[in-house]
């Protein structure tokens, strides 16, 4: 079962929390981390402001799907 998107203007996930993100201007989610108001993924830390959404990471999907620079 999959989480309802969240606005992160709303409110933000507790520290250390599994999620799913979307930044600003892109549509793919990645996953990651939030810890010390930073979003966290593999490849980089994303502040806050620039995050538009996001969901706690359903640890049962096999499936990871992750956003590609460029």
């Amino acid at each position: 079962m999959s989480a309802d998107w969240v606005t992160s203007s709303s409110e933000l996930p507790h520290e250390g929390q599994q999620v799913e993100f979307v930044l600003d201007r892109r549509e793919v989610a990645m996953d990651g981390t939030y810890a010390q108001r930073t979003f966290r993924s593999h490849w980089s830390g994303y502040e806050v402001a620039r995050v538009r959404s996001w969901r706690p990471a359903d640890l049962n999907s096999s499936i990871a799907v992750h956003s590609f620079c460029g």
